[in-house]
């Protein structure tokens, strides 16, 4: 892992306000902040995230769990499992089933951090749900801040068996000293000033795209391809090889439809794009989160975070600013008509303690370059 470069004659960046960028995540691990039970790896940094990655242990589960306070998730896990799996193999992990694996990373906070877990765009995109819990904390993906122990990661594949094995990388997580999330008026003024999201057309979008302290987006329908159905499949989907399966063995594509009505079906896993093309800025970081519950029982995203740099540098569409963001979609109770930028998701803008250096996208991401609806990296 490369040393930091934080001059000597600066602040303490781990003490600055705001969300920690990728040198103060470096500088976070090269003071024992982050900890290991193997080497870090390359790129394990991204530009205001840290990849955490699977460890051997695992369990099969009856059902999610949460500790009490006071409780290691250790005991609790080993005391309900159905059975243990051991990942130092390639294991092959159920549909519908849950589990909780030990990872590789743990954490030594200092009193003034917390974090906050999140699911990698390639771990939504398999409909495999994921959700980080540490000990005593009876709430999953926030770690509290100072917190001194393992972590752990609760793995529910939806659509596909899943293969997996000791050093995937399913998630990712932030830091924060306090944690600054963009008001309604901090993001009127920010889209105003340097627009933050485009229409297709590259227009600027106008202010009633901004609700609540969130930028909205809608849903595209005015493509020939809107879209990917998964299939159900025999077949597993191996998490070390990527762009190595078929993609047809476990999506259907869904095209335009011709009345401009999308039917989702209830409990089925929809990839969708959206109709606008969101920026996030050098000095922001950008989280996608629930659209409002009263517009329909259904998740639109499983990965919500979006790194500083998104729709700036690899966008395939020079005439039309920034990028449009990629849907998991799953209707729960009921089924689900859309319309073309019929509102399906939400973003929510933070500050980071400084602007960041190592942008999305110019380092090989795999994202960066996307168009509208992709599948995984693991299809080719």
């Amino acid at each position: 892992m490369p040393n930091s470069t934080i001059a000597a004659s600066s602040p303490d960046p781990l003490a600055v306000d705001g969300t920690l960028d990728s040198t103060a995540l470096r500088l976070l691990l090269e003071r024992g902040h982050v900890v290991s039970t193997a080497p870090f790896a390359p790129g394990q940094v991204q530009p205001a995230s840290l990849d955490l990655r699977l460890g051997a242990e695992g369990f099969r589960m009856p059902g999610s769990v949460l500790p009490r306070p006071g409780e290691g998730v250790a005991d609790l896990v080993r005391g309900l499992a159905l059975e243990p799996i051991d990942l130092t193999k390639p294991t092959c992990l159920a549909r519908n089933q849950v589990y909780v694996v030990r990872l590789l990373e743990g954490l030594r906070l200092p009193p003034n951090l917390q974090g906050y877990a999140n699911g990698k765009s390639s771990t939504g995109r398999i409909d495999l749900a994921t959700r980080v819990l540490s000990d005593g904390s009876q709430r999953y993906d926030r770690i509290s801040a100072g917190y001194q122990g393992d972590l752990w990661i609760e793995l529910i594949p939806r659509s596909f068996n899943l293969v997996v094995a000791a050093g995937l990388s399913l998630n990712q997580i932030i830091f924060y000293n306090h944690r600054h999330v963009l008001d309604h008026a901090e993001l009127l003024a920010r889209h105003r000033r340097q627009p933050l999201l485009h229409l297709g057309d590259g227009s600027v979008a106008g202010p009633d795209m901004i609700a609540d302290g969130r930028v909205m987006m809608g849903i595209d329908l005015d493509r020939d391809h809107i879209g990917f159905v998964a299939k159900s499949s025999h077949r597993p989907v191996v998490l070390s090889n990527l762009a190595a399966h078929r993609a047809e063995d476990f999506f259907a594509p869904v095209p335009r439809p011709s009345s401009g009505l999308l039917f989702l079906e209830k409990d089925r896993f929809y990839i969708l794009a959206t109709a606008e093309r969101v920026i996030v800025p050098a000095d922001l970081a950008c989280e996608m989160v629930p659209f409002d519950p009263t517009a329909g029982e259904f998740r639109a995203h499983y990965a919500g975070f979006f790194d500083p740099g998104w729709g700036i540098h690899g966008a395939d569409s020079p005439s039309a600013p920034g990028a449009p963001a990629v849907l998991e979609v799953r209707p729960h109770q009921d089924d689900l008509i859309l319309r073309h930028r019929q509102p399906i998701c939400a973003m929510a803008f933070e500050a980071l303690q400084r602007p960041c250096r190592e942008l999305y996208g110019t380092c090989g991401n795999t994202y960066a370059r996307q168009e509208g609806p992709r599948l995984s990296k693991h299809f080719a």
